[in-house]
């Protein structure tokens, strides 16, 4: 995504830029630090294991993708090298398809425990109650333990039903980083660097007959897919918040994980999205002889490139603060972690 027009000035004084980057950059990595500190050496759930792994790939994003891309743009040329070219692109695809589809993990798995602590809710509520209907009685088996001659057998009565079932997130987790290491593979495999008229350097593809088939791959898994899961998940979820049942439930972290999942939601469309769909519009619109040229149209087209990868930026700052803000458990780590600082 860092093919530059040629020209002589910068879209913006180098220094501003650069103090964006680092501000922005600098805050994102601290919040990263701070979730993972709080998380790592404590127990966690399955929505913990994916914010760890959101907090892994915005470091991918911040240390090896939107710095070097941020900065492209605004000099119009590519100044970093061929093998910063290669690590650029093929880990630019490889996290941003990773931070997408783990956000996609988050908002299932929360739906999946919502309608697990509802039904529970529900059962507890007819146990207690005495209500107990023939579908429970069904479930329950009873057990004589063994016993010696002496002591006369006793019996238990288990109820199946009201086992814990707890949604797993290894396999979609492993799903997930094996999706994004495949999509990476040609961008490994391809990428280059590529010298224009007035010695300006683009960081692009050196395959141009695959070129479009292989990002045509790209913008179905990483932008037309999520976007339909995400956008019914989010209807989902807004329902779920919305319902009557849910709000009874107590000493559960589901309601807040649910207000996450639709942050998250709300902050990949306004703040990421835009950014895939600008890229694969260009790739499409263009002509057939400057599909390889991408991004060398004009100022303008340079200049939303730029604002749309800063916004993208931005999310990675904004993702880790969303999680402090609205997981109770999470930001109690925190303080626990400060108060213990305070008394060393």
């Amino acid at each position: 995504m860092s093919e530059l027009a040629p020209a002589t000035e910068p879209l913006f004084p180098p220094l501003v830029l650069a103090i964006y980057i680092a501000c922005v950059a600098g805050a994102g990595a601290l919040a990263n630090c701070a979730v993972l500190a709080a998380l790592l050496k404590r127990s966690r759930n399955g929505l913990f294991s994916i914010i760890i792994q959101l907090a892994v790939t915005d470091f991918m994003l911040l240390g090896f993708s939107i710095g070097p891309e941020l900065w492209s743009y605004n000099i119009r040329t590519w100044v970093f090298g061929r093998s910063s070219c290669i690590a650029y692109r093929g880990l630019s695809i490889f996290a941003t398809t990773a931070s997408l589809y783990l956000t996609v993990t988050m908002a299932l798995h929360t739906l999946s425990t919502a309608n697990i602590e509802k039904n529970a809710m529900i059962l507890k509520n007819k146990r207690s109650g005495g209500d107990e209907d023939e579908e429970i009685r069904s479930s329950r088996h009873s057990l004589v333990a063994c016993s010696d001659t002496s002591t006369p057998p006793r019996t238990m009565n288990l109820d199946y039903r009201l086992t814990d079932a707890r949604v797993p997130v290894a396999p979609p987790s492993i799903f997930v980083w094996i999706l994004a290491a495949s999509l990476s593979i040609p961008e490994f495999a391809l990428a280059t660097t590529v010298r224009h008229d007035n010695d300006v350097i683009a960081c692009t593809l050196i395959d141009n007959s695959h070129r479009i088939n292989m990002h045509s791959l790209v913008a179905l898994f990483t932008l037309f897919l999520p976007s339909l899961i995400l956008t019914s998940a989010g209807i989902l979820i807004i329902c779920q918040l919305k319902s009557n049942k849910l709000s009874k439930i107590e000493g559960t972290d589901i309601i807040p994980a649910l207000k996450l999942s639709i942050c998250l939601i709300f902050l990949y469309i306004i703040f990421c999205a835009p950014r895939s769909v600008f890229y694969i519009y260009r790739l499409y619109t263009i002509s057939e002889e400057n599909k390889i040229n991408v991004g060398y149209e004009n100022d303008t087209t340079l200049l939303i490139n730029l604002i749309l990868s800063a916004m993208y930026l931005a999310a990675t700052l904004l993702r880790p603060l969303l999680c402090i803000t609205l997981l109770p458990r999470l930001r109690i780590f925190l303080s626990f972690g400060f108060r213990n600082i305070d008394d060393v």
